[in-house]
């Protein structure tokens, strides 16, 4: 049984997939096993995949219901008690199977661990650093944090104990797993440091994409409070997850200039919101009911005199803090 299972989920990603698997077979402990689980690709993918004999990597493609069923695939047909996954566009740092391994090995108490990402764009161009929050159970149940997954591996006893990752959550099927992790007692991890480079794509940015990772982190929210075990002490925190998805929307509503559809949202953030987004949602109101573009060159300029972002004005994902 090799140490640890890399995992790669993979969707018509022939213009980036080499260089992911390129990082993963070039590591320097070489001890693993490693499944690429691709969704019946219709690009150039298998022939990529075909392309390599290292008896490390093994590959199938078939359709599937998603990323979450293919990392589901995944789990039931490898065997490494530590478990990662890279997706197909993401790639990972020299060293950082090594660190994963002997991290786990020093440390056994650990289920899972997690880090920072070198953002880059879809030439490999540095975006700067993402860094991770501390993680608790108290920040995991608002969503209002940042866990970068690209680096992050856990434990295979984690995953007997929680099962599967929900294949109807489309976009923040990882964040509620690792909030899941949290609620089950398990100890989860921030280890500072890079160990892998999360790809932005132009798709991702858009509006629509963002509605809908804010839609699926409200069925999350939904069902976890919800839940008549969720003790009483993280109960209490329901006004602040939802004003979390209030300043999301908001968001999302204000840069699609739908100022009617974002106004109640910012008059609850106003209201009810952590101090910077109460600025923010005046000066975004001002706009609203002005229209005027106020907002922008606000932020902007409290980033100068400061060199803080006040609250960022674009929308922000589930998981991803902002």
């Amino acid at each position: 049984m090799p140490p640890i299972t890399i995992l790669t989920p993979s969707y018509n990603q022939a213009q980036y997939i080499r260089a992911t698997i390129e990082s993963v077979l070039s590591q320097d402990y070489a001890d693993f096993e490693y499944l690429v689980i691709d969704g019946g690709s219709t690009d150039d993918t298998t022939d990529i995949l075909k392309s390599y004999s290292d008896p490390r990597m093994t590959w199938v493609s078939e359709r599937d219901k998603g990323q979450a069923d293919a990392l589901n695939k995944g789990l039931r047909l490898t065997s490494g008690a530590i478990l990662t996954w890279i997706n197909s566009d993401d790639t990972l740092l020299p060293g950082a199977v090594r660190f994963m391994v002997d991290y786990f090995q020093q440390h056994p108490q650990v289920d899972m661990l997690y880090g920072d990402a070198n953002l880059i764009d879809s030439a490999g161009a540095s975006l700067g650093l993402s860094a991770s929050d501390v993680l608790t159970r108290e920040v995991a149940v608002t969503g209002d944090f940042t866990l970068m997954q690209q680096g992050s591996a856990w434990r295979r006893r984690a995953s007997e104990t929680l099962g599967e990752f929900r294949d109807d959550l489309h976009y923040v099927f990882d964040a509620e797993y690792w909030v899941r992790m949290l609620l089950a007692g398990l100890r989860v991890e921030y280890v500072p440091g890079v160990r892998a480079e999360f790809r932005m794509h132009d798709a991702s940015k858009t509006i629509s994409q963002r509605r809908r990772f804010v839609d699926d982190w409200r069925q999350v929210i939904d069902r976890l409070y919800a839940d008549p075990t969720l003790p009483d002490s993280l109960r209490r925190l329901r006004p602040t997850a939802q004003e979390f998805l209030d300043w999301q929307y908001a968001k999302i509503d204000y840069a699609a200039r739908d100022y009617a559809a974002a106004r109640p949202a910012l008059q609850r953030v106003l209201r009810a919101g952590r101090s910077t987004r109460r600025v923010m949602a005046a000066v975004m109101l001002t706009d609203v009911y002005l229209g005027t573009s106020f907002a922008p060159f606000a932020a902007a300029a409290f980033r100068r005199l400061t060199g803080r972002n006040i609250e960022a004005i674009t929308p922000t994902l589930p998981g991803t803090g902002g």
